[in-house]
């Protein structure tokens, strides 16, 4: 009876392992959209908000009540009111504006989350796209070297050649196998890496599309840093900071407090026996600041905001330097791709259809190792090419975070 339900478990196993499958921008979009850090740091706007809601509120009135029973007698004193606290100065509206900067600088941290976790993805992306061409020349040169290895034995047995060379070529033929296991166990680290990133789970299987092309360089490399998300955000805090200031020189006066009260009277009042009097007052309440004025405070509030300031300027130099090294990268990977493209792939392509073309036609002194030889040092430069490719594009990323993309 087993057999008859394998094929179903069969089914079942299989789907239980989804597969993904992403180009660079369609992963980005996947994690803008799942990733879970992300929809965390989402609920810290929620959080400035509710505080925005919360801040400049004034305080809730008090009740107050006495009753005073006179314990030998029927006397007794009976009075109840309220209080209400207004603040003399701005602070309410001071409280308001912080509020809005903090809000501010919530939103402006989520962008900055969104465009470190897009950079990240594509970074991973790119390395996943150049470990997936690197594993087919690399694979290309394991063939080649395995050639190699038979060709050289051959020739050892015809005592054409020496035995020594055809074992140092299988060696160099094992190494390649071990490269070839070290860029799977770098492949499955990248897609480990990738998976929370998407907001995905650890079973699915994840697969990055496309190919590394185009040396395009970019227009302009001079970031506006004003429109940076880290700038709005700092300039959010500063704003904050100097509202800071002015609120803990106007918490120097506290509230106002203004109180209603009616009281009943009732007194023994010989010879006419118990009179009951009603009684209707105002009172104020006014803390005076003779012990507590805020100077610590208000110096802690003008170190909050000469810090701001000085953090502010410390990260424009830090952005106009990352986006002129980034440049910079993306220049020296260009030039060393257009080299090996333009000017030593086609030579080497040229030695290696050379050597191929006299090995074909039996011209004297061509063996088989020879034209094997200029193949894999073809193959090598093809992976020089592919790794200032990567670095070119890798800092392609850099660049365009340090714009603000």
């Amino acid at each position: 009876m087993l057999r008859h339900f394998l094929p179903y478990f069969l089914l079942c196993a299989i789907s239980s392992v989804r597969a993904a499958s992403f180009t660079l921008e369609s992963a980005v979009t996947q994690a803008l959209g799942h990733n879970l850090e992300l929809a965390a740091a989402r609920l810290g706007i929620a959080e400035a908000q509710g505080r925005l809601q919360q801040a400049g509120r004034m305080a809730n009135p008090e009740l107050e009540s006495e009753i005073k029973p006179n314990v030998r007698g029927r006397e007794y004193s009976l009075g109840a009111g309220f209080m209400q606290k207004f603040p003399l100065t701005n602070r309410l509206r001071l409280e308001k504006a912080i509020s809005r900067a903090e809000l501010a600088a919530a939103e402006a941290e989520v962008k900055i989350a969104e465009r470190k976790l897009a950079g990240n993805v594509r970074t991973l992306g790119v390395k996943i796209l150049s470990l997936q061409a690197s594993r087919e020349l690399k694979e290309q040169q394991r063939q080649t070297s395995q050639q190699l290895v038979t060709a050289a034995t051959k020739a050892a047995a015809l005592a054409e050649g020496s035995g020594l060379e055809a074992a140092q070529l299988e060696l160099e033929a094992q190494q390649l196998s071990l490269e070839l296991l070290k860029i799977e166990g770098e492949q499955t680290a990248l897609h480990a890496e990738l998976r929370p990133l998407l907001g995905l789970a650890t079973r699915d299987a994840v697969e990055i599309t496309g190919n590394l092309s185009g040396l395009a360089m970019p227009a302009n490399a001079v970031p506006e840093v004003g429109s940076r998300a880290e700038m709005q955000m700092a300039q959010a805090k500063i704003a904050a900071a100097h509202h800071g200031i002015a609120l803990a020189k106007a918490s120097r006066w506290q509230d106002l407090g203004v109180g209603l009260g009616v009281a009943v009277d009732r007194q023994e009042d010989a010879p006419d026996g118990l009179q009951t009097d009603g009684i209707i007052g105002v009172k104020f309440s006014l803390p005076l600041p003779l012990w507590n004025s805020q100077e610590g405070k208000i110096h802690e509030a003008e170190a909050t905001a000469a810090r701001s300031e000085k953090a502010a300027e410390a990260l424009q130099a830090q952005v106009l330097a990352e986006a002129a090294t980034a440049y910079a990268e993306m220049a020296a990977a260009r030039r060393i791709v257009d080299q090996i493209s333009n000017v030593l792939l086609p030579k080497a392509r040229e030695i290696e259809q050379k050597f191929t073309n006299f090995y074909e036609h039996a011209q004297p002194g061509t063996q088989l190792v020879e034209v094997l030889r200029s193949r894999d040092k073809r193959l090598a430069l093809e992976q020089t090419r592919l790794e200032a490719l990567s670095a070119f594009h890798l800092a392609g990323i850099r660049l365009q975070a340090a714009l603000g993309h």
